[in-house]
């Protein structure tokens, strides 16, 4: 069982690292001036050509909130592959937060399955231990 958990965990966190790069580059591109967007809008059939300085402070401003939000992301994950042997139903509350947080399918699913079996573990061995101390007195 600790098998499964570490290893969907580690693609998790592969996966949401990844994807913190990914958005680490566009927000250089972005800065930068190499990657130039146009923002149109259509009202009524009506187009409206927005600025560039515009368009390149809405995509800064995007590309930041997402890189700041994955990096949150597995941060979360990494502290509950560490944590993951000390407390496990703190790990596993870790790893659902991230879940959340990441708004990456694969990361979300490979987290929520950790976080469900860290608590599932932690409930079996409670039980277990109250069954140990009943047989004892």
């Amino acid at each position: 069982m600790n098998k499964i958990i570490k290893v969907t965990s580690l693609i998790g966190i592969t996966l949401q690292s990844f994807l913190t790069l990914i958005f680490l580059v566009y927000l250089i591109l972005t800065i930068t001036g190499v990657l130039s967007p146009d923002l149109t809008t259509t009202v009524n059939g009506e187009v409206t050509v927005q600025d560039e300085a515009t368009s390149k402070l809405t995509f800064t401003i995007l590309f930041s909130v997402l890189f700041v939000v994955a990096i949150i992301a597995d941060i979360l994950g990494i502290i509950g592959l560490k944590k993951m042997k000390t407390s496990l139903k703190t790990s596993g509350i870790l790893y659902i937060i991230g879940a959340v947080v990441s708004f990456n399918m694969i990361t979300f699913i490979a987290w929520l399955i950790c976080g469900i079996l860290l608590i599932q573990q932690k409930k079996k061995q409670m039980s277990q231990e109250t069954q140990d101390v009943k047989y004892e007195s």
